[in-house]
């Protein structure tokens, strides 16, 4: 039987929909992240406002599926220089501030609700907190580890040491932290954060989006191989590039499609253009709307996740990776910790990290044995018997109210 305190919260959220700003150094459309909770909260009769950095082409304010997105005059920082990066971020936290801020007197918001990096960017709800809103930090990527790997540096760098010691007052200035899977809770809590304040909310894809009823089955005759998402060195996509230059040695008709942008982008192009694969390679060199990637990837030979291995990349549970198994995608990864956490060995195609010859030979692999690619799939689709957006939904609903 539900508690009179249970009942009363769900009597008290039907007849008093909560108002929630979010914020998120990002591009709204194509980050599938706050976009899928946003829009799961305004299914429930939540009122919510985002603001994120400017769009290619959109309006100042728009509506986007219920979801009122509030656009700033800013645009993503792409480049190497940490000094900019840091800028970037301090620049957007001073207008987040001043709009959270403002809109707060104006909507009195029950929750404001920030989505990292950087983790600092949850005090820009301080003085809504101090009215009585609730602050709920997602914390997407472990800043400390993932700026070491960027950049070259060691934690006793004096970055670092900031990085560190900002993650640790971001979390105790929040009133709920989320992270995304267990060994990153795990983490959290050996550096000093409250276990009892973290619940894990996976980055999981949105049926909504990604219900593809089997389509990848009867998947294409081509030999084509995926990646989509960031293009950044720690995720490995060079290394891939030269893995597939072995690949089509051997078949000459294979093709790679690499779908997203970044840091990296003129790295792989120099990459494609010295290898003359340029009939073999479709690089987009542009991210894609959340709700274009099904039709992007579908009928793909495998999902290819290349990342290094180091201490940011241990830590990540690529969602690619859980897109590629959701639509019945064949995935080819290196092992790596939080992968392997997850994923056992008759689930995934798995590789040496940084590998280039085991990375090839899997790709091979996978393309002269559809029987291998047919197990591949059904084992790795149990993960959503355990974990799924329906589930992880209730404990957003949760944690809001």
């Amino acid at each position: 039987m539900l508690s009179k305190a249970k009942i009363k919260s769900n009597i008290d959220n039907k007849n008093h929909p909560r108002k929630i700003c979010m914020v998120a150094y990002t591009n709204y459309l194509s980050d599938a992240r706050p976009r899928r909770e946003a829009e799961a909260l305004v299914e429930r009769g939540d009122k919510v406002d985002f603001i994120a950095l400017k769009e290619k082409s959109a309006n100042t304010i728009k509506v986007m599926n219920g979801v009122r997105l509030i656009q700033t005059s800013l645009a993503r920082y792409r480049g190497e220089n940490s000094f900019q990066y840091i800028l970037s971020y301090c620049v957007f936290f001073i207008i987040a501030f001043y709009k959270v801020t403002l809109l707060h007197f104006q909507c009195r918001y029950d929750v404001v609700y920030i989505h990292t990096m950087p983790d600092f960017m949850v005090f820009v709800g301080t003085i809504p907190k101090i009215f009585g809103a609730k602050i709920v930090l997602n914390i997407h990527d472990m800043m400390p580890e993932l700026y070491m790997s960027k950049f070259g540096c060691s934690e006793k760098n004096f970055i670092i040491r900031l990085l560190a010691m900002q993650e640790k007052l971001s979390c105790g200035f929040a009133d709920k932290v989320i992270c995304v899977h267990h060994p990153h809770k795990d983490c959290l809590v050996k550096r000093g954060i409250n276990n009892k304040k973290i619940t894990i909310l996976m980055n999981l894809p949105d049926p909504k989006l990604f219900d593809h009823n089997g389509k990848n089955l009867s998947e294409k005759k081509d030999f084509r191989i995926v990646y989509h998402g960031t293009v950044a060195g720690r995720l490995g996509l060079d290394l891939a590039i030269e893995a597939f230059r072995k690949v089509v040695d051997k078949y000459p008709h294979a093709k790679f499609d690499i779908l997203g942008d970044g840091d990296a982008s003129r790295t792989i192009e120099e990459k494609i253009h010295d290898f003359e694969l340029g009939r073999n390679i479709y690089f987009s060199k542009s991210f894609f709307r959340v709700d274009d990637i099904p039709a992007l990837v579908e009928g793909a030979t495998a999902g290819i996740v290349p990342s290094r291995k180091n201490l940011a990349t241990e830590y990540m549970l690529p969602v690619k990776l859980l897109e590629y198994v959701y639509l019945n995608i064949p995935v080819i990864a290196p092992r790596l910790l939080t992968i392997q956490y997850y994923f056992p060995e008759s689930s995934i195609a798995y590789y040496r990290a940084g590998s280039i010859d085991e990375l090839a030979t899997r790709i091979i692999q996978l393309y002269e044995y559809p029987e291998e690619r047919d197990r591949l799939r059904e084992n790795a689709s149990k993960f959503f018997n355990e974990f799924n957006w329906d589930s992880m939904k209730k404990d957003l609903y949760s944690l809001i109210d």
